[in-house]
């Protein structure tokens, strides 16, 4: 066997005489070795194939297209980017408010004028602003002449009546004769022809009387009605002609906006409806009283007559705004402070339900009481958010505060 041939070859040879004990070492030491150099030797062979393994592995790598690393572990959900309050989106009722312009003017403005002409001005009773009644003086004339007249008229009135008596006492004798024959009948007929003659004189000379008292009375200048004074125009001692403007008067002191309305919204207003009047800091509440029925062809606005109350403060001349508010009628509405313009247009931030926030254009139509009417871009019940928006980004993550929406906790029910 190759033990004992190995054994034989390595061994040296001995004298006959060694002794049986001394042998025992010897033989030991040798199969010892035999089985660590087997051993050591496969050791350093697989060590060598280990080193040519990597060196093939890695040229076989590195003619290869490298090799894709595994994906990292998704990152952690960022934190909220801000703390916001939210409002949703509901129904309203809101009224369009039709918006217009214009001067406050009289209701109605009274111009007073002198009948008489030729006449001086004797006496102006009343200034600019002045308060009057109906039947006050306004303005007295010379009436001397006229009342001189007015006398000459009486007393052809006298002497007509004179005339009469005379004429019809003479008819009577007259008939009285030409019953019993005595008179003739042409007599008769001419004492007819005369009374009837001196009752017509009688009457021109009334008549002329009560023309000339006409003429007097004229010289006194009354108010046709009750009503503010807004002009004087005449002085004592000035020389009035006919027809002469001589004071106008606001009738019954009631003033109105004309308000200039485009036309697009001159059809929604009517008759009755509300208005606010905003004259600086300072709001009337007043009503439509009429609307003019036609529209301007140069300017295309319509007049609105506002009727202002007594206690408005404002005068004629003033320029003022009006807000019309026509009938209400649903809208769906969210808070003013929702609303953001992003390139010119308006939009909001709609929350979403994982509590992301996206910017969303939207239409937008009237304002009124901090609340803006959508068209356009919204569904009723959506949240929108209402303080902190300016600080947002589409898609950010955001903490709600504040209490809780019924209608979106309902639809996260739902969605469970």
């Amino acid at each position: 066997m190759p033990d004992h041939n190995l054994s034989l070859d390595v061994l040296p040879s001995r004298g006959a005489d060694a002794a049986p004990g001394a042998d025992a070492p010897e033989m030991a030491r040798p199969r010892r070795r035999r089985w660590f150099l087997p051993l050591a030797l496969a050791a350093v062979v697989g060590l060598c194939g280990a080193a040519l393994l990597r060196e093939e592995i890695a040229s076989a790598l590195d003619r290869r297209a490298p090799v894709t690393a595994a994906a990292p572990p998704a990152p952690a959900e960022p934190p909220p980017a801000l703390t916001v309050l939210v409002a949703a989106a509901v129904e309203r009722p809101m009224a369009r408010v039709v918006v217009g312009d214009g001067s406050v003017v009289a209701w109605q403005e009274l111009v007073i004028g002198a009948e008489a002409g030729g006449l001086r001005v004797a006496e102006v009773a009343v200034e600019e602003g002045d308060p009057v009644r109906r039947g006050q003086l306004l303005v007295r004339l010379e009436s001397s002449v006229l009342a001189a007249q007015r006398d000459a008229a009486e007393a052809a009135i006298g002497e007509a009546e004179a005339a009469l008596r005379v004429a019809q006492q003479d008819l009577v004798r007259s008939v009285e004769l030409s019953r019993t024959q005595s008179a003739p009948r042409q007599a008769l007929e001419q004492r007819e022809a005369t009374a009837r003659q001196a009752e017509a004189r009688l009457a021109a000379a009334r008549a002329r009387r009560d023309e000339a008292a006409a003429r007097l009375a004229q010289t006194r200048i009354l108010t046709p009605t009750d009503g503010v004074v807004s002009r004087r125009t005449v002085l004592p001692g000035a020389v009035t002609a006919v027809g002469q403007e001589v004071v106008r008067l606001i009738r019954d002191n009631r003033l109105e906006l004309d308000a200039r309305v485009p036309e697009l919204e001159f059809a929604a207003v009517r008759a009755g409806q509300r208005v606010r009047v905003l004259h600086g800091d300072r709001r009337i509440e007043a009503e439509v009283r009429a609307v003019a029925p036609t529209v301007s062809a140069d300017t295309r606005l319509g007049v609105v007559h506002v009727a202002l109350p007594p206690e408005s403060g404002l005068r004629p001349g003033m320029f003022a705004r009006a807000e019309i508010l026509p009938e209400a009628a649903p809208a769906l509405t969210v808070p003013q402070e929702a609303i953001l313009f992003r390139d010119g247009r308006p939009a909001a931030f709609v929350l979403s339900e994982n509590d992301r926030v996206a910017l969303r254009p939207l239409a937008t139509g009237r304002r009124r009481e901090g609340a803006v009417e959508v068209t356009g871009g919204l569904a009723p019940g959506e949240r929108v958010v209402v303080s902190g928006a300016g600080f947002l980004s589409d898609g950010d993550r955001v903490r709600v505060v504040g209490a809780p929406d019924p209608a979106a906790g309902d639809r996260q029910a739902a969605t469970r």
